[in-house]
Formats: structure tokens, C-alpha cells, sequence
């Protein structure tokens, strides 16, 4: 035996208040190797004792021997017996009569490694007819304690009833299941149901079901019934519940139909359940959305104006600047003509601004799906970019021709090539790797490049809107390249990764969701 086993079977025989006794019994070997105390103080052994018992038989007085054998034989026929008459033998010799329940514990195989005897105790003498009186009173004790019990597991499930959080009731219906729902009253409910709506239990089971709901909801009880009548159940049905003082509050109703043995519909069972949070959280949701979709369209309106009203001005100015360049070059001081082309680089910028805050709000989901590859959209890249000459761009790809927003994708890849070459401490030397792989859902990217790197304290800011390393006037750009590829890969469902370091380049790895059409 394990050593919890033992622990397990010793604190139970411990702390039993039965006469009860363990014994290990085969053909070579008997050993008691536990008892509790009740049947040690009815036998008179001391514990010493009661261990050094070598048989069976010694415990059981000889005018029973022959029911213990009959014993013997129908526990092994059976493998347990119940109610067994019998009677021990104390230390004195005295009888004691009981009845005996015997029970095994047994390994994989069925062998029986221990056996357990429950003697129920006969307290006054030792005839027959002791033996069937002490039998009834057993037995009606047994009947008084399963009526306890049933009495107790009854009451567990009428409080479970009453206090539910949820009003409950149920009503009879009748065999023709023609009855009008004005007709419809209660047979039960709940106290929750009757407190909620300000009632006392017997006045709603004096009402008609109709009349605790609010009158706008009279057509889904209708509906409700023909449904429940049809299908048996009905769920999550939205109705208002009427209280005492008038006041109204939404519900939701579940409802199933009970039926009898021979299968007739004979009680309607519903659940209804107060959902004013919900309700109150569905209203609040839908202020919500409608605040998002009025500054959404805010937002549309701005960006028009921004992509027209703004952009006019802006080329205007560039245009104006130009002209003045043109015509008055010659008759200008060094410093107007530097305001001049200062001039000129800032509308430049402002202008590419407007387009990028534009590209990053609307750029996406109604691009079209079209085949391309990578080569492709790095050679389109690569006609937009004026590169230095002694730039290296090579590409690696394991994927041949793929259906993409062939548009959106070549945004991306050409925001990651202008900024590994805007960023690049000496761009004439600048060398860019771009590899492709795929798997079963998506294609991979990276755009590696040999740049003075980023540190890693500023690997989530150069995502965000507007946000640069250097100085405005030290690289050309909005700001907004990293922040329009990551919107784009994260809109798509993809996802954007950064390795860098100072001076060890950069390394940009993106997901992209493959489409099949």
C-alpha cells in the first residue's frame, strides 16, 4: 500500500464513529490493519490485542460459524454483501449481534488487495427475533434519514428558486393549447419575480401574464406563444416588463415547454431576466458610433479640403516662387533669392505633407486585387526615387507571381527604400537587401539596409505620425513614411518588426496576408 493510500484509510477508520474493521485475507496471509475505535470498545481489545488476532473466525462467536461461512461464500459469488446477520465475540466471549456490510478494494488485475466490514450494532441481546426488530428499525431509520435527505435536497432547490437572480415562473397549459394569451395566468413564480415588479406572490398568481407586460410588447408575446407552441422553447426574446407603480424596464425572456410522459405539452416554464444594463450599454454604444461616424465624416471633409481647397494655394505658391525666380533672378540679392529657394523647399514640403496625412487617413481597403511580383513593384519603386548611382538594391524571392493591393504594397516598400536612403549617413555608398517568403496564409518582406542604424529606445517611436530622427532640415520628408507603412500592413492584418541598432543598418520584416482572388 502507497503510503497516501495507508495515510487515507487510516485517518478514515480514525475518525469513523461506525464499528468498522480492515483486514488483509488470502489463502497464506490474515492481518487486520485497521479498525476505529467504536469496534474496539464493543469488543473489549485493547489495540495491542486486536492486532495479534490471527484469524477471521476468532472474532466471530462459534455459535455463528456456520453463518459466517455461508457468508464467505456469497461474498465471493456476489464480491460485497449487505445487511449479513452474524454475531462477534467480545474478549469475555460475550455475543454481539450485527449486521455486517463487506466491501473490497481490488488492483488493476481484480485481485483483492483489502477487505472492509461495516457492522451495524444490535444493542440488546441475541435471538432471532432481536435480529428482525433491530432489522425494522434499521430500516425505517435508513427510510427517516432518505426522507431527511430528500427533505433537505427539496429545500436546497425551492431556495435555489425563490432567491434566483432571475424571475421565473411557470403556468399550465391546456390540452388543446387553443387558449388565448389574455387567459394565460401563473400556476408558480419566484419571489424575485414578485419583488422586482412590486408584488406580492399571491397577487401575481391571481394576475394574467399579459398584464405584467407593457402593452407595446402584447405582439411579440403573440409571437412568442405561436413560436414556443411550435418549437418548444423560445430565447432571448426582448420584452418590457410592467411593475405595480407603472414604471417599465426591458427583460429578456427564455421560455420551454414541459411535457408529461406521453409526450403532451403540459407547463410552460420562463426565465425572464432584467437587462436595463444592457440595454442602457447598447444606447451608450450606439451614441458612441454615431459621434465616430459624425466626426469620421468631419474628418472626410477635412481631408477634402486638405487634398483640393489646401493644395491649390499650395502649388500656387510654388509656381509664383518659380516665376519670381525666373523673371527677377539676375536682379535679386543673394539673400531674397536664398528666402526665395527656402521658399520653395517648404512649400515642397508642406505639399508632400498634405499628401501623406491624406495617403495615412484613406489609403486601403478598396484598393483592387491584382497579380504582380516582386520585381515588379521594386522596379516601380525605383522609377518614382531619383537614386545616386552607386546605390546596390538586390532582391532575393522564393515567390513567383502573387495576387496583392499591388498599390498599397508599393507604398509601402517605397516609403522603407526612400527612407533607407534619405536616413543613410553616406547614400552614395548605401546598399539595400530586399528577400521575399511565403507560407501557407501569408508573405513575408524585409527591407534590410546598411545605415547608421536606430537605437533601440526609439524603435516604437519612429512609427508614429510626424516623428523623425533627425532635423526638419536635414532629410527631406513629412515624417510620415514609417507611420503610413505601418497603418497599411495593420489594416490589412499584417504586422511590422524592427531590428536595428546604432551603426549596424536597419532591418525592416513585414507580414502580408496572400489573396486567392
Amino acid at each position: 500500500m502507497t503510503s497516501r493510500r495507508y495515510q487515507f484509510f487510516k485517518n478514515f477508520y480514525d475518525n469513523s464513529d461506525e464499528m468498522r474493521l480492515m483486514i488483509i485475507t488470502n489463502p497464506s496471509q490474515f492481518k487486520i490493519v485497521n479498525f476505529s475505535k467504536p469496534f474496539l470498545n464493543v469488543l473489549g481489545y485493547t489495540e495491542k490485542e486486536l492486532l495479534e488476532i490471527a484469524t477471521l473466525e476468532s472474532l466471530i462467536h462459534p455459535d455463528y460459524y456456520e453463518s459466517l461461512e455461508q457468508a464467505k461464500i456469497l461474498y465471493l459469488k456476489q464480491g460485497f454483501l449487505n445487511d449479513h446477520e452474524i454475531s462477534l465475540k467480545t474478549k469475555n466471549g460475550n455475543k454481539v449481534l450485527v449486521y455486517a456490510d463487506v466491501i473490497s478494494t481490488k488492483d488493476k488485475e481484480g485481485n483483492i488487495l483489502f477487505t472492509h466490514f461495516l457492522y451495524k450494532y444490535i444493542p440488546d441481546g441475541g435471538n432471532k427475533t432481536s435480529f428482525e426488530a433491530a432489522k425494522v428499525q434499521l430500516n425505517l431509520e435508513s427510510l427517516n434519514k432518505t426522507f431527511l435527505e430528500a427533505q433537505d435536497f427539496y429545500q436546497y432547490f425551492h431556495d435555489f428558486y425563490e432567491d434566483a437572480p432571475d424571475m421565473l415562473a411557470s403556468t399550465s397549459i391546456t390540452a388543446d393549447m387553443e387558449v388565448e394569451l389574455e387567459q394565460i395566468g401563473f400556476s408558480h413564480c419566484n419571489k424575485t419575480l414578485a419583488q422586482k415588479l412590486g408584488y406580492s406572490k399571491e397577487e401575481v398568481l391571481n394576475m394574467k401574464m399579459i398584464s405584467l407586460h407593457h402593452p407595446d410588447c402584447w405582439d411579440e408575446l403573440n409571437m412568442m406563444k405561436s413560436q414556443l407552441l411550435k418549437h418548444g422553447h423560445v430565447s432571448n426574446l426582448e420584452l418590457l416588463f410592467k411593475k405595480k407603480n407603472g414604471d417599465v424596464f426591458p427583460v429578456s425572456l427564455n421560455a420551454k415547454v414541459r411535457l408529461d410522459s406521453h409526450g403532451k405539452k403540459i407547463i410552460g416554464i420562463g426565465m425572464w431576466r432584467d437587462i436595463t444594463e444592457l440595454v442602457e450599454a447598447r444606447r451608450q454604444l450606439q451614441e458612441t458610433n454615431d459621434l465616430l461616424t459624425r466626426q469620421n465624416e468631419e474628418i472626410k471633409t477635412l481631408m477634402h479640403i486638405m487634398s483640393h481647397d489646401i493644395q491649390s494655394p499650395i502649388r500656387a505658391i510654388g509656381n509664383f516662387t518659380q516665376f519670381i525666380l525666373e523673371e527677377n533672378k539676375e536682379n535679386l540679392s543673394a539673400t531674397s533669392l536664398n528666402f526665395l529657394y527656402k521658399l520653395q523647399v517648404n512649400t515642397k514640403r508642406l505639399y508632400h505633407l498634405t499628401q501623406d496625412v491624406i495617403s495615412y487617413f484613406f489609403k486601403g481597403s478598396l484598393e483592387n486585387i491584382e497579380d504582380t511580383n516582386l520585381k515588379d513593384i521594386v522596379d516601380q519603386v525605383l522609377a518614382y526615387l531619383d537614386l545616386p548611382p552607386l546605390i546596390k538594391i538586390q532582391f532575393k524571392s522564393d515567390i513567383k507571381d502573387f495576387k496583392t493591393k499591388k498599390t498599397l504594397l508599393t507604398q509601402i516598400f517605397y516609403n522603407l527604400i526612400s527612407n533607407a536612403i534619405k536616413y543613410h549617413h553616406n547614400p552614395d555608398a548605401a546598399e539595400i537587401c530586399i528577400e521575399a517568403k511565403e507560407n501557407n496564409e501569408n508573405l513575408f518582406f524585409t527591407v534590410r539596409d546598411n545605415g547608421p542604424g536606430i537605437a533601440p529606445k526609439f524603435h516604437k517611436t519612429v512609427f508614429e505620425p510626424l516623428q523623425r530622427l533627425k532635423a526638419v532640415n536635414d532629410v527631406e520628408g513629412s515624417g510620415m513614411g514609417l507611420a503610413i507603412v505601418e497603418k497599411l500592413i495593420a489594416q490589412e492584418g499584417g504586422k511590422i518588426s524592427l531590428e536595428s541598432d546604432v551603426g549596424k543598418g536597419a532591418t525592416f520584416t513585414f507580414t502580408w496576408p496572400k489573396h486567392t482572388q
